[in-house]
C-alpha cells in the first residue's frame, strides 16, 4: 500500500528554533484536486492575513511550503510524492525550511508521512485545517507535528479566507459524506456528513455579494443530502431558494450531485430559480448494473436514465457533465460497452473519465484486480476519444445562436480576447476590451472547438 514511500532520510532536529530575520516569512501553498480543497486553501491562506507571514506564488522564494493533498485516485498521491523527493535536497541545505503535507493525503496517512518522509514538518487532514497557525509555530520551534483526528468542521460563522478571484467564489455547505462507495475513500478523509447552517451559508453568499463577486459554487461531496443533522427542516432545493434572494449574485452553481438523490425536486428549483445555472453534475460511473452494485452506487443505469429524462423534460437546455470509471474489478467488455452506450445515448456535454485505482480502505481495494492495467488505458482513451467527438458535435450545433457570458478574465491560449463561460459552464472566447471583465455580455456563437465556443459581443 505505501510502496512508494520509503524516499527520506531520518534527520534529528534541530534543538534551536528556527529563526527568519529580517522580513516575515514567506510561505507557498500548492493545491492538488478538488474545489473542496481550492476552498480549503483559501481559509488556510485567511488564517494569516495578519502580516505575521507573506505569501508567494513560488516555492523556491517559499521560507514554508505547504501541500494540500489529493488522496482520491494513486496518481493525485505520486505527484505529491515526486514533489516531496525534489524538496529532499533542498532540506538538507536548508533544515529551517518548512515542509507541510495537508488535506486527505495527510488524513489518510498520519504520522507514516513523518517517518517515510523526513524532510516534511507538519501533517494535518482536512478537518484540522483552523490548528494550522499552531501547528506551524510548533514547527517554527522544531517540532515535527501531526494533527489528523480531530473533528472541527463545520465551525460556526463564515469563513473568510482569501478568495482566489474576485467574481465567482466557493462555498461549503457540508462536509463529509455518508454514501461509502466501494471505490472511494472520501469518508474516510474527509469524514461524515456535517451540513453547515442555512445562516451561515447565506450570511458568506451576502459578504461575496458585498465584495463584488457576481457568481457562487455551492459545494458538498453530495450536496443533494444538504440539510441532513440539522435542527432546521431545510433541504438543497430550499437552500437554492435563499442563495437565489440574496441581492448582487446573479448566478448560482453547485457540485457535486448524485444521481441516487437528484430528483424532481431539485430540477424543478433549477428551472424556478432564475440565478441557478442550467448545469448538473451528475457522475454515473458505470453503464453496468453489475458494476454499479459493486460500486455501492445505489442507483440503476434505468434509474439513472429516467432521471435524466426528467431534467430534460424540464430543462431541454440543460449542461450535463459526468464522471466515469473504467476498468473497475470484474469489469467485462460487456460491462464496459454499456458504459460506452450510455455516454452516447446520453451525449454528455463533459466528462471526466478516470482509470480505476484501489484505494484502501475503501471496500473495492479487497476486490481481485482482475482488469489488465493495459485494457484500461484503451478503454479510457476511448471514452476520451466518443466525449471529444459527442462535446464538438454539440458545440457546433448552437453556431449561430446567443449566449449570457460572464466575463472573468483574458484568455490565456487566444491573445487579445477575453473568456467567460455560459449558464452551461461552457468556455467561450471572443474578442473584447478589458474594461468589460465583469461585465455580463451577449455574445453570438460563431465558431467552435471540442472544448470551447468561440464568438462576437452582440
Amino acid at each position: 500500500q505505501f510502496s512508494f514511500f520509503g524516499t527520506g532520510e531520518k534527520r534529528k532536529m534541530p534543538e534551536k528554533s528556527k529563526t527568519y530575520e529580517k522580513s516575515a516569512p514567506k510561505v507557498y501553498i500548492r493545491t492538488f484536486g478538488c474545489q473542496m480543497n481550492v476552498r480549503d486553501s483559501e481559509i488556510i491562506k485567511g488564517m494569516f492575513s495578519g502580516g505575521e507571514y507573506k505569501f508567494v506564488d513560488a516555492a523556491e522564494e517559499a521560507d514554508i511550503i505547504l501541500f494540500n493533498t489529493c488522496s482520491v485516485r494513486q496518481h493525485a498521491e505520486d505527484k505529491v510524492v515526486g514533489s516531496l523527493q525534489r524538496l529532499l535536497a533542498r532540506k538538507k541545505k536548508n533544515p529551517d525550511l518548512i515542509i507541510g503535507v495537508l488535506g486527505c493525503m495527510g488524513q489518510r496517512h498520519g504520522e507514516l508521512l513523518l517517518k517515510e518522509f523526513s524532510q516534511v514538518d507538519i501533517v494535518a487532514g482536512p478537518s484540522s485545517i483552523y490548528d494550522i497557525p499552531v501547528l506551524l509555530g510548533r514547527a517554527v520551534n522544531g517540532e515535527r507535528v501531526v494533527a489528523a483526528e480531530d473533528r472541527k468542521r463545520p465551525q460556526k460563522g463564515v469563513d473568510q479566507g482569501v478568495r482566489n478571484g474576485e467574481l465567482s467564489g466557493f462555498v461549503n455547505i457540508m462536509y463529509g459524506c455518508d454514501n461509502f462507495c466501494s471505490y472511494c475513500i472520501v469518508p474516510y478523509v474527509r469524514g461524515r456528513e456535517v451540513s453547515r447552517p442555512e445562516k451561515d451559508i447565506v450570511k458568506e453568499v451576502k459578504q461575496l455579494a458585498d465584495g463584488g463577486f457576481k457568481e457562487v459554487t455551492l459545494l458538498g461531496q453530495n450536496v443533494n443530502s444538504y440539510g441532513k443533522g440539522l435542527t432546521q427542516r431545510i433541504d438543497f432545493s430550499d437552500l437554492l431558494k435563499a442563495v437565489n434572494d440574496v441581492p448582487g449574485i446573479e448566478r448560482i452553481r453547485f457540485t457535486t450531485s448524485h444521481p441516487k438523490d437528484a430528483g424532481k425536486k431539485l430540477f424543478k428549483a433549477m428551472k424556478d430559480f432564475d440565478k441557478v445555472c442550467e448545469h448538473v453534475h451528475l457522475p454515473v460511473q458505470s453503464g453496468s448494473d453489475k458494476i454499479l452494485d459493486l460500486m455501492n452506487r445505489k442507483y440503476t443505469i434505468g434509474e439513472y436514465l429516467d432521471k435524466i429524462k426528467s431534467l430534460r423534460d424540464m430543462i431541454p437546455d440543460v449542461g450535463i457533465s459526468t464522471d466515469i470509471i473504467v476498468g473497475f474489478p470484474s469489469e467485462k467488455g460487456s460491462d464496459y460497452a454499456k458504459t460506452r452506450k450510455i455516454m452516447e445515448e446520453i451525449r454528455y456535454d463533459s466528462a471526466f473519465i478516470f482509470k480505476y485505482s484501489p484505494r484502501s480502505p475503501a471496500l473495492s481495494a479487497c476486490l481481485m484486480d482482475d482488469v489488465p492495467d493495459e485494457t484500461r488505458k484503451e478503454r479510457n482513451n476511448e471514452l476520451l476519444k466518443i466525449q471529444k467527438s459527442i462535446s464538438r458535435a454539440k458545440n457546433k450545433e448552437i453556431i449561430g445562436s446567443d449566449r449570457e457570458i460572464l466575463i472573468d478574465g483574458v484568455s490565456r491560449m487566444s491573445n487579445g480576447e477575453l473568456v467567460g463561460r455560459t449558464r452551461n459552464n461552457t468556455p467561450c472566447v471572443f474578442p473584447g476590451h478589458t474594461n468589460l471583465i465583469g461585465s455580463f455580455v451577449r455574445v453570438k456563437v460563431t465558431g467552435s472547438s471540442p472544448f470551447t465556443l468561440k464568438g462576437e459581443i452582440i
